[in-house]
């Protein structure tokens, strides 16, 4: 196909940090609070001081999203596989060298997996209650080891990655939307064919618990299409559920219909995803992973790259080289 694939990777990667970053001030704000508060955002900002989970971070930073997404690589990277085992062993050693379980920088879901997991819970069980976002957030890594795979080993390796925090078919099946989508954008599928994909195999993966599925969610948000972003921005705000709660249902949705109004456009996505509120951040990350593995690395602007590498703890040039190199064994 003559594809950049290395290009792909690293757009993914630094397109979840970018998204999560830039997302990272306004998450759980109203759409009326941001426009109050900021206008419209279009840079990096250090979050409110009253900011229910951020507050103290700087601007650029990004959040659990991204420190997870790359957990889950390290331990791809390390196996050569995904093993629910060895995700889990990552997960609890981040939440150590983090002190995680101490404050709130990480969803309710995966914190009370991870208290199971330390406290001796098999990991078969560790996630039964992980129902929000925490799997599909950082699913991509999973998407780009997958990349030239078949959609059952794909599904199979996102069960696994889901099983120790969000083994639930409401997780799996939005964890499974936003896996086909990076996977298919790195092969660059267009956008319609990515997002009738994700649709078609979010169904498959099967519906939440409440009898509403994920896939039927995400072709009402795509369905949100008025002339201008601010009259899209408010309406996908009033679809969310829950727009503090977290929830799969919401934030796979909204990504997806983000990077569909954007057609892939990597600096459209993360704008859209920054002004919406709700779980914003998370949001972002998703809607940047699709779209930087959709438009490149090359397709990122150089200013945002520095932001986040300014941030960083983690080499993401040689993240995303290690996960490629194992992802053709």
């Amino acid at each position: 196909m003559g594809l950049n694939v290395y290009g792909k990777f690293l757009g993914a990667l630094y397109g979840t940090a970018i998204g999560d970053a830039m997302g990272m001030p306004t998450t759980f704000l109203s759409r009326e609070e941001i426009k109050k508060r900021y206008g419209f955002v279009s840079s990096f900002l250090e979050p409110p001081r009253d900011s229910e989970v951020h507050s103290g971070l700087r601007a650029g930073s990004y959040t659990d999203d991204t420190e997870l997404t790359f957990a889950l690589a390290r331990a791809i990277i390390k196996k050569k596989a995904v093993e629910p085992r060895a995700v889990a062993e990552e997960l609890i050693k981040w939440a150590e060298d983090n002190d995680a379980l101490n404050g709130s920088i990480i969803g309710p879901s995966t914190k009370k997996a991870i208290e199971l997991l330390k406290k001796g819970e098999s990991v078969e069980r560790s996630g039964r209650f992980g129902t929000t976002n925490g799997c599909a957030m950082k699913i991509s890594a999973v998407a780009l080891f997958d990349y030239n795979k078949s959609f059952d080993e794909l599904y199979m390796d996102v069960v696994h990655a889901c099983m120790p925090t969000h083994n639930t078919s409401t997780a799996v099946s939005g964890a499974m939307a936003i896996a086909t989508a990076v996977k298919l954008a790195v092969l660059g599928y267009d956008p319609k064919t990515i997002v009738e994909k994700a649709v078609e195999r979010s169904e498959l993966a099967g519906k939440t618990m409440g009898g509403v599925s994920v896939s039927e969610r995400i072709v009402e948000a795509i369905k949100i299409n008025p002339e201008s972003d601010e009259e899209f921005l408010d309406a996908l705000y009033n679809f969310l559920k829950e727009p503090k709660g977290a929830l799969t249902e919401d934030a796979v949705p909204a990504a997806i219909s983000i990077f569909s109004r954007a057609k892939g456009d990597f600096k459209r996505s993360v704008l859209l995803s920054c002004n919406l509120g709700g779980d914003s951040d998370t949001i972002g990350a998703m809607a940047g992973a699709m779209s930087g593995a959709f438009s490149g690395f090359s397709a990122i602007p150089r200013e945002w790259v520095k932001a986040v590498d300014a941030n960083s703890k983690t080499d993401i040039r040689k993240l995303a080289k290690d996960l490629l190199d194992v992802s053709k064994v």
